[in-house]
């Protein structure tokens, strides 16, 4: 009797063996597409040089390396090479498809491939959506067994289309879709943030009026999809039908410059001001300001090597005291703005703006640099 060939084994279990930590950095890369080194770095999943960490990259890559590290077979990790706007050579690492399946085997559900990479002139845009991410992240990995319990979703551009229909001017409706760069949303808090990257990757002119008309085309599509109705007879909005858990949701234009903020504010508070669009909450972020708004919905960081911290030894002011007075400061300046629109309409005197505003504006600017020389004490970098 002949005896029967040996069952071939499954291709991943010829994989070397992997660390914890690779597996974490493979459900990070399930989560977020893509990651530069020095992102692994800050997650606490590579070395702590970006040379070591490049090898052990490559490693999972499948590539030969001159280190101890063994290459995986298959490859589990790829890379994408770009150049960024001041024209230096970086690269960006995925998933294979044998990494998406172990990856979403770490998160507990099932990862759809990506139909095909992100653009090489949006790769930095993309960088900077995935540092968002990295921040929020951070207290929950390294440590950390398992990436099933996060306190928040997250969704990236290609993995989300919110579609409509909206009648044109001929009365006919046409098929709308928006794409967010990424959706986060925090079950806790019952929040949810359409992030929107505000980087000028798309145009050769980034400030000024094209920009800020490019903001308020982004929200005008936002008002139509959370206010428009998918069903006249019984009240339901396009986000409703597409989110029906109905919670509260805000458009977060993520940006990287102080004078790329003032423009998109003015562009928010413009188009706040006009008739019938306040249904909806929408802010401009620094990258570290961001990140604080968010965490201070996901409650306390997780900190399980760290001692508590003396209470009598925290600063009166700090961060979490700094963003809640911005944003109760870009809140009022939007509500004054609401009710002089009203007024005017109204044909009646607007409310002028009070003379602490200034002031108040000083005291800010004064602050946020107190914050950045904080955080550089305490070799966090600069807010």
């Amino acid at each position: 009797m002949v005896p029967a060939p040996p069952e071939q084994p499954d291709p991943l279990t010829r994989c070397r063996p992997l660390r914890q930590r690779d597996r974490l950095l493979l459900g990070v890369l399930g989560l977020c597409r893509y990651l530069t080194i020095p992102q692994v770095i800050e997650l606490g999943l590579g070395a702590k040089t970006e040379i070591t960490t490049g090898h052990r990259l490559r490693g999972l890559a499948g590539e030969a390396t001159r280190s101890k590290i063994r290459a995986s077979n298959p490859s589990l990790l790829r890379r994408f090479p770009f150049r960024s706007f001041d024209g230096e050579r970086l690269n960006l690492w995925a998933l294979t498809p044998a990494g998406y399946r172990l990856a979403s085997g770490e998160l507990g559900f099932a990862l759809q491939l990506p139909r095909t990479d992100v653009g090489a002139q949006f790769a930095e845009h993309f960088v900077l959506l995935t540092d968002l991410v990295v921040r929020l992240l951070r207290p929950f990995v390294g440590d950390s067994p398992s990436l099933r319990n996060l306190p928040f979703s997250w969704d990236v551009a290609g993995d989300v289309d919110l579609p409509w229909r909206e009648a044109d001017s001929e009365g006919e409706t046409r098929a709308r879709v928006l794409r967010p760069d990424a959706v986060l949303t925090l079950p806790r808090a019952q929040r949810r943030f359409f992030i929107e990257c505000e980087t000028g990757a798309n145009t050769l002119v980034a400030e000024g009026a094209y920009r800020r008309h490019a903001v308020a085309s982004k929200l005008d599509r936002y008002e139509t999809f959370i206010s428009g109705l998918a069903d006249v007879p019984s009240r339901v909005t396009h986000y409703q039908r597409r989110y029906p858990d109905g919670w509260p949701c805000e458009v977060l234009f993520l940006v990287r410059s102080e004078r790329r903020r003032r423009n998109t504010d003015s562009a928010i508070v413009a188009f706040a001001s006009a008739p019938a669009n306040a249904r909806f909450s929408a802010r401009a972020f620094l990258l570290p300001e961001a990140a604080a708004h968010v965490k201070g919905l996901l409650g306390p960081e997780r900190s399980p090597s760290a001692p508590p911290s003396d209470a009598a030894e925290k600063p009166f002011y700090g961060e979490p005291e700094h963003q809640a007075v911005k944003d109760f400061v870009l809140e009022m300046s939007t509500a004054l703005a609401q009710a002089n629109a009203a007024l005017r309409r109204r044909r009646l005197p607007a409310v002028a703006e009070p003379e602490s505003g200034r002031r108040m504006a000083d005291f800010l600017r004064r602050a946020q640099l107190e914050m950045s020389r904080r955080r550089g004490a305490d070799g966090r970098g600069p807010l």
